[in-house]
């Protein structure tokens, strides 16, 4: 195995010397033919390398400048007191605008790029809040001006910035002198909901890209440009002017890029130009530069009339090794990366395209193995949690109280001694279809139907075991509430709080009012309610606000004593989600209102869910 592993280690580096020497040996025949080739194309990419490093290294500052922008935008955005000023929408000097305000304008100061942030806006439809330079400071009514812009709309409603609109004039600033700043206009939704209830207005200063113009150096003969959507824009000095776009896009070339950028041989009205393009953060938006002939041409005849020989030579061999390593070991390590990262997207399917007889085909084989194991890991763990939660509910079936059996056929046993066998038939059948309904399947969700069924079941049990003194009513505002799923054994605990913490104690006559109706929720769904309100002697004020903690089973009776109160409401969050579970209001002597909220779900969605 090791002798095998050694002579496949070899193989690169056969590979990489036979190249070397054929390369060599072939050199001096063709050195004569191509030599200006190859010099002119090392230093078109080293004029290229070096003007793509300035522009990168001018795009990262700008970039830098962006995010900052950026972040004073996320922060107008998310906010929780900005959000709460949108949904108020005060009159100015009120304490909620005057605190909103503080609070903007503390961000504002902080962001290590408010000097190219000139004026940022925070408005609702009546009123608005203004952080900005002093210079820009204005008296026009914002609320009202902004949405009259001819862009306003198209900003608002964009899927991200945007920034298409490119640079206008400053239209608020009160100074005759102009301002190019670029607009941003994006939506602040209330807080909690996802409705837009107001709008963030910002001015970015065309400083931000000229305030570097004046340390950036360019070879003489090469033009910077600044592109925002169809708006195209020279840079010279200090200077932005507008410029009619007159140029065609001859040959992507950007495989010379060194960095990533983008690079394009261009024909302009001047002639043939080559240009780098740096993507700035700003949607839509990039630095352009062209590269210098002037300079290129120099170094041309410099290179030719000193080390023309020589460096051919090397140019030569370097390209081919190039080559040679970007088929060995560039493309398989490519090809190691995207698998990487389609792992990473969750594709854990095998990929024999990254398998080879070398050191890095071993390695990208170790990686399909991985991928493979962690696939058959996550099914195995998804099969382990179902088969957790049916173990769960099998072992909440059998947590039926023996006692609650016990109490119950004392009960039929006393009933038959008093009463000469009337209302046997009706416990026992009770009692059979409560058995019945507990015992069978192991689904968590049943038809609200069903669980009615059960609890009307229940309660005939309870009601003669008191004597007739309780009644129930149910009550379903529609019937297709009845096909809705809900958790099983939701319903019963709460009867039977009420029927043992409220109207026992009561000591008379009393009812339980089972209503079942929709709500309607967000977005034009609807939740159902199902409100279990007995007319007993109501809950203490401190006992309702734990009365759906974990000691909420302490004073309970034995039947079912596992799925309480607490136990309902926390499978019902588990099952539905933070917002749903039970709500209870009560009033001490009067009556306890438990409301259990859950979403409309049927059969169809809940296959879906699980699958």
């Amino acid at each position: 195995m090791n002798k095998e592993n050694t002579l496949k280690g070899g193989k690169i580096q056969r590979r990489i010397m036979l190249v070397t020497l054929s390369s060599i040996l072939g050199m001096c025949v063709v050195i004569a033919a191509v030599s200006y080739f190859f010099f002119h194309n090392y230093m078109q990419s080293s004029l290229i390398s070096s003007t793509e490093s300035n522009l990168k290294m001018l795009g990262d500052s700008v970039n830098e400048n962006i995010q900052d922008v950026f972040r004073m935008a996320r922060f107008c955005q998310g906010n929780p007191d900005i959000a709460e000023y949108i949904k108020a929408s005060p009159e100015p000097g009120s304490v909620l605008s005057v605190s909103t305000y503080d609070r903007l304008y503390e961000e504002y100061q902080n962001n290590a790029s408010n000097g190219y942030i000139p004026r940022v806006v925070i408005a609702t439809e009546e009123h608005y809040l203004q952080a900005c330079q002093t210079s820009y400071s204005t008296s026009v009514n914002l609320a009202e001006s902004i949405p009259g812009l001819p862009f306003y709309e198209s900003m608002l409603s964009a899927d991200d910035y945007d920034f298409t609109q490119g640079m206008i004039n400053d239209p608020f600033l009160r100074s005759k002198i102009s301002k190019s700043v670029i607009p941003l206009i994006r939506p602040i939704s209330y807080r909690f909901r996802s409705k837009a209830g107001g709008y963030l207005y910002m001015e970015i200063s065309s400083d931000m890209i000229t305030s570097k113009l004046s340390s950036y150096y360019m070879e003489p003969g090469s033009s910077l440009y600044l592109g925002m959507g169809e708006h195209l824009y020279h840079l010279d000095d200090s200077s932005i002017s507008e410029i009619d776009p007159e140029y065609m896009v001859l040959k992507d070339i950007s495989d010379v890029s060194v960095s990533g950028s983008n690079v394009y041989r261009i024909d302009t009205p001047e002639g043939k130009r080559t240009v780098i393009v740096y993507p700035l953060l700003m949607n839509g938006c990039f630095l352009a530069q062209t590269v210098s002939v002037q300079e290129s041409e120099r170094q041309v005849r410099i290179f030719l009339l000193i080390l023309l020989a020589i460096l051919i030579g090397l140019i030569a061999i370097g390209l081919i090794m190039v080559k040679m390593i970007n088929d060995t070991i560039h493309k398989p390590l490519s090809r190691i990366r995207s698998k990487i990262s389609r792992i990473s997207e969750g594709d854990f399917s095998r990929d024999d395209s990254i398998e080879a007889d070398h050191e890095i085909g071993e390695i990208g084989k170790g990686i399909n193995d991985l991928s493979e194991n962690v696939s058959r890991l996550l099914d195995s763990r998804v099969e382990n949690e179902k088969q957790k939660r049916d173990l769960e509910y099998k072992m909440l079936q059998s947590q039926i109280n023996p006692h609650f059996l016990y109490n119950t056929l004392n009960s039929i046993k006393m009933m038959s001694q008093a009463q000469g066998a009337t209302g046997i038939t009706e416990m026992t059948t009770s009692l059979a279809s409560l058995l019945r309904s507990i015992s069978k399947g192991t689904s968590l969700l049943v038809p609200i139907s069903e669980e009615l069924s059960l609890v009307k079941n229940y309660f005939t049990i309870q009601n003669l075991r008191y004597g007739g003194m309780i009644r129930l009513n149910v009550r379903v505002d529609d019937d297709r509430i009845m096909d809705s799923l809900i958790l099983k054994f939701t319903l019963q605990p709460l009867v039977e709080n009420a029927i043992f913490h409220g109207l026992e104690p009561k000591g008379g006559m009393g009812l339980i009012d089972l209503h079942v109706y929709y709500e309607p929720a967000d977005e034009g769904s609807r939740n159902i309610c199902i409100d279990v309100r007995d007319d007993g002697v109501g809950i203490p004020a401190d006992r309702a606000e734990t009365l759906l903690n974990d000691r909420e089973g302490e004073n309970r009776s034995e039947f079912f004593k596992e799925i309480g109160i607490s136990n309902v409401n926390k499978r019902l969050q588990y099952e539905f989600g933070e917002q749903y579970g039970l709500f209870i209001e009560s009033v001490e002597g009067k009556y306890t209102s438990i409301k259990v909220l859950i979403p409309e779900r049927r059969e169809d969605v809940q296959d879906t869910d699980r699958g």
